[in-house]
């Protein structure tokens, strides 16, 4: 088998209760050692220092880590592909998330430095929240495949810490949002109740609603989006009212609320069958 650039090998030799879903070679796992989290990180930097050309303020180049403050506090999600091996015989890491469960937020989330989210978890006190980021997929591994078996993976891992709600920001290329003005007005036009509304900060705040896509336009912002945003659609996905320019990764944010008890049944059957686990007995509470 042949080493990509793009992955790192590392050891999996974890208990079998870290593995979260599995399909084909490609194996989602909890981080459990810091050589598995040095891994993801690695690919972080791979990726959005190296590829995307950004420069967040916890780079470390002498290592070619990406990380900040928030890393200590989160689980990180691995994708290994046990069919691709490095120099060492050990399956390549190709893809990663970051967790932030609400009993590890101890300072915060990530996401409030770039939108208003207190209100929201506030409004909704009753609700586990976990903070979802730094989702990357190696550029050998972009495709249906791999977001599969992430999203299989993200709800045992739902079910194991009884997560209601996932939430986060996902990112279009590039901090001109203009350029994403037909794909962000698609968004913005998505029905959301008020409780549920999330603001990008003022300072940085870029709205969505320049553009109003005609419904021949549908299909062309679809084809626009970033296959993790066009993703988060699928499950029912709630957006922000307004985006957030990242100067630091060049990207326009947008808000991401994900209630995992509105993914279509299809999806949960899916789930469910891949991993082994229902949703529906793990949840603490349910909206009324």
């Amino acid at each position: 088998m042949t080493l990509l650039p793009e992955a790192r090998s590392v050891s999996f030799d974890a208990p079998a209760r870290d593995i979260l879903a599995r399909i084909g070679t490609l194996e989602v796992r909890l981080a459990t050692s810091p050589a598995q989290i040095r891994a993801a990180l690695a690919l972080r930097y791979r990726v959005f220092c190296e590829e995307m050309g950004a420069r967040p303020t916890g780079v470390l180049d002498q290592y070619r880590l990406e990380t900040d403050s928030f890393d200590a506090q989160c689980d990180h999600i691995i994708v290994c592909d046990k069919a691709l091996t490095g120099l060492d015989g050990q399956p390549l890491v190709v893809g990663t998330y970051r967790a932030l469960r609400p009993e590890k937020a101890i300072n915060g989330h990530y996401a409030q430095s770039g939108f208003d989210v207190a209100p929201l978890l506030a409004r909704h006190a009753h609700l586990r929240f976990c903070e979802l980021g730094r989702s990357c997929v190696a550029k050998s591994h972009r495709g249906k495949s791999t977001l599969d078996v992430l999203w299989c993976g993200l709800w045992a891992y739902a079910c194991l810490y009884r997560i209601d709600v996932f939430f986060g920001s996902a990112s279009f290329p590039g901090s001109d949002g203009a350029r994403h003005r037909l794909s962000l007005g698609l968004l913005h036009n998505l029905a959301v109740q008020k409780d549920w509304e999330v603001y990008a900060h003022k300072e940085t705040e870029m709205p969505m609603n320049q553009t109003v896509p005609r419904k021949a336009d549908t299909r062309a912002a679809l084809r626009a989006m970033p296959p993790l945003i066009r993703g988060y659609l699928k499950v029912n996905a709630i957006f922000g009212r307004s985006a957030h320019t990242d100067t630091a990764f060049d990207t326009t944010d947008v808000m991401v609320i994900t209630r995992l008890n509105a993914i279509p049944a299809p999806f949960r059957r899916r789930f469910i069958a891949v991993t082994g686990r229902d949703l529906v007995s793990a949840q603490a509470v349910k909206e009324p």
